[in-house]
């Protein structure tokens, strides 16, 4: 399962910006490093300082036909899992596949006394091993996981497009005449228009926002909901960023810090609100506005589980789907298993024991967190040594099915020019990953880059602008 190498951007892009007089390069840097502070383009390190993100000057380039097949995926994928997700309460094979703690079960179900509410909408995105170029790639991809809750670069991404289409694109197309690129559809505005379509779908007459989280202080990462709200505000959209103990409904109005909402978006785990509950902080806001349907991403977002994929692999589980979706999900999610004590079948759908499988299979594997998020805990069986795999394995073994063990994907290495914080960009062969989000309106998309095989931003890896070009 070797890495393929792909030259993201490809080297007209690069030998053009290579190509650049000294002193227009120069002043590109500048204006783009000026506009990144301005856009709040920046990451917290865990010794509480600011820098860039790291952005890379190369785009991918997707074709408009390619970005409408990866919409109506994705989108089918997410009305599948819908579909079964409406059983969950009721179905305890769901609830083993995909497990709670009891005590998120007993909230979640507080939550919804008469039943799942609907519509229940999700705004996620899927992570895959997309690379480019993307269209040779387009029917062999694998999605790595679902992100459901406090989807990521969603202020990021088109801050990115932007930069580079302000300050950087217009001297690559006095190099590259024949260069035709345009953003794709922009994080913000989708995000924007699934939080009014969910307002409307309730019958509200407005659409005031509360972006929640909780708001106490942490070491590292990215704060992008303060940015956010100003780009809903300037979409003359009223918003307002809290934590999920400042939720409040009297007199049959939501309120986030005192102002009036309609819908809230949020950025926290239910594990979190119970946490909070537990130590003696105040939920019933929040609660109530998941009783009233409130909330995206909704219920359904809770369940972005990695085992989400050994639902849609396993064939124990194919009664839930029909003959085609099976087709789709065989093709495109990799082999996954809830890691515990267990027989169940391989990727040829042969029976084995699953602790034997993991221990002989360290080479093709991944282990991870099923919960997870942020690359955390991820272990690639081919990185490590024998025996730190199985340590990895024992500590998996002892808390089962908080683990998943998943089939090795395949991620493309591409050469990417990177601008970091300071000094001159510089060409780095790195592993490249495509997130896509899918709503009726459109696609938005997400390139990361990374000297390591785990992808993410918060591990130093670099955003990569992606814009729409070639044949239609």
């Amino acid at each position: 399962m070797g890495n393929k190498k792909r030259s993201a951007g490809g080297p007209s892009l690069v030998g053009a910006i290579e190509a650049l007089p000294e002193s227009v390069l120069t002043e590109i840097l500048s204006s783009l490093r000026e506009e990144a502070r301005k856009n709040q383009f920046l990451i917290k390190t865990e010794q509480g300082e600011e820098e860039l993100v790291p952005v890379a000057l190369t785009p991918w380039v997707i074709t408009p036909s390619c970005a409408r097949y990866l919409q109506g995926f994705f989108r089918g994928i997410r009305r599948t899992v819908n579909r079964i997700l409406k059983s969950y309460f009721e179905d305890p094979r769901l609830q083993a596949i995909l497990p709670l703690r009891e005590t998120e079960l007993a909230w979640l179900k507080a939550s919804c006394p008469d039943g799942i509410p609907r519509p229940q909408t999700v705004f996620e995105r899927f992570d895959t091993n997309l690379g480019p170029p993307v269209e040779e790639n387009l029917r062999s991809f694998q999605v790595i996981e679902f992100n459901a809750v406090g989807v990521g670069c969603v202020h990021l991404m088109p801050a990115a497009v932007e930069m580079l289409e302000a300050r950087l694109l217009p001297k690559l197309r006095e190099a590259l005449p024949g260069l035709s690129l345009k953003p794709p559809c922009d994080y913000r505005r989708l995000l924007l228009e699934e939080l009014k379509n969910h307002a409307r779908a309730l019958e509200s007459p407005s659409c005031r926002i509360g972006l929640v989280e909780r708001r106490e202080p942490v070491t590292g990462g990215v704060d992008e909901f303060n940015e956010l709200a100003r780009y809903f505000s300037a979409q003359e959209v009223p918003s307002v960023v809290g934590d999920p103990r400042e939720v409040e409904k009297a007199d049959g109005q939501f309120r986030l810090k005192g102002q009036p909402v309609d819908v809230i978006y949020r950025d926290f785990q239910i594990e979190e609100v119970v946490s909070i509950q537990t130590h003696g902080g105040s939920v019933e806001g929040i609660q109530e506005a998941f009783s009233s349907n409130r909330v995206v991403s909704s219920v359904f977002g809770e369940f972005d589980h990695k085992s989400l994929c050994e639902l849609l692999t396993n064939p124990d589980f194919s009664g839930y789907f029909s003959p085609q979706e099976i087709r789709a999900a065989r093709k495109h999610f990799p082999w996954t298993r809830l890691v515990e004590e267990r027989k169940t079948t391989d990727g040829q759908g042969k029976e084995v024991d699953l602790t034997e499988t993991v221990r002989g299979g360290r080479e093709r594997l991944v282990l991870k967190p099923n919960r997870g998020y942020g690359g955390e805990g991820v272990i690639v069986g081919e990185t490590v040594a024998a025996s730190a795999w199985e340590e990895a394995l024992a500590r998996a073994l002892q808390k089962p099915k908080s683990w998943v063990v998943q089939e090795k994907v395949p991620i493309l290495k591409s050469q990417v020019m990177i601008l970091r914080g300071r000094g001159r960009p510089k060409v780095e062969e790195s592993f490249v990953t495509l997130g896509v989000t899918a709503t009726a309106r459109g696609a938005a998309f997400v390139g990361r880059s990374s000297e390591e095989q785990v992808v993410n931003i918060s591990r130093g890896g670099a955003l990569v602008p992606v814009f729409l070009g070639g044949a239609r």
